[in-house]
């Protein structure tokens, strides 16, 4: 269960990860909660999933923007008949030196195309009223934000879900190890600020009060 830990260092909030492993996140002021956390049990709808979450799951209202989390090239835009419509984007190599490919899941609105360069920041879709159309959304209109090391790629023959777009679907990386602001510290994107390479900030925006 999770539980508020109070506000520290101006603003920020803490409170213990759902993952094995991750420790506390730390959430800046504004900042959506991840309702569904990165190998939590515990799904978005509420419900016990089957095998740990390999992504994470942030909530919104119709029409909420999703926001590039780094600088990348968007690899394909496709519309799942289960994730519904999922951008990957290669978000080049990681603060570790790994490859970082990102599947933004469960959108509405795409406002990208595959082959176009973006920027950490920019809006790439949108999160709408199609949430009961497509089964993987489970009826809660949500981002699945998951990171792998390769793209599936064009041929993909019966594959579905996260295995649809990520090779390496079945075993997620851990976004909570490259927020700009420091592991487990979830960054929200500032356009007054410049960021280190290799390094995300939240996909969604942040506002006060949220």
């Amino acid at each position: 269960m999770l539980s508020a830990i109070g506000l520290l260092n101006g603003g920020w909030a803490s409170e213990p990860a759902h993952a094995q492993g991750i420790g506390k996140l730390i959430y800046p002021k504004g900042a959506p909660k991840i309702a569904s956390d990165f190998r939590s049990r515990k799904g978005v709808n509420g419900l016990r999933r089957p095998a740990r979450h390999q992504g994470i799951d942030i909530k919104g209202r119709n029409g909420t923007r999703i926001i590039a989390a780094a600088d990348g090239r968007v690899l394909e835009t496709d519309v799942g008949s289960c994730w519904g419509p999922t951008i990957v984007v290669d978000h080049g190599t990681g603060s570790d030196g790994k490859r970082l490919i990102a599947a933004y899941g469960h959108l509405d609105k795409m406002t990208v195309k595959a082959g176009q360069s973006v920027k950490r920041g920019q809006v790439i879709g949108t999160l709408g009223n199609n949430f009961r159309k497509f089964d993987c959304i489970v009826g809660v209109r949500h981002l699945h934000f998951q990171l792998g090391r390769a793209w599936r790629g064009p041929e993909k023959g019966t594959f579905w879900g996260h295995v649809r777009y990520l090779r390496d679907g079945k075993r997620g990386t851990n976004p909570h190890a490259y927020w700009a602001d420091g592991p487990n510290r979830i960054t929200c994107f500032d356009a007054s600020r410049s960021y280190p390479a290799g390094t995300l900030t939240y996909p969604v925006p942040c506002a006060e009060g949220t």
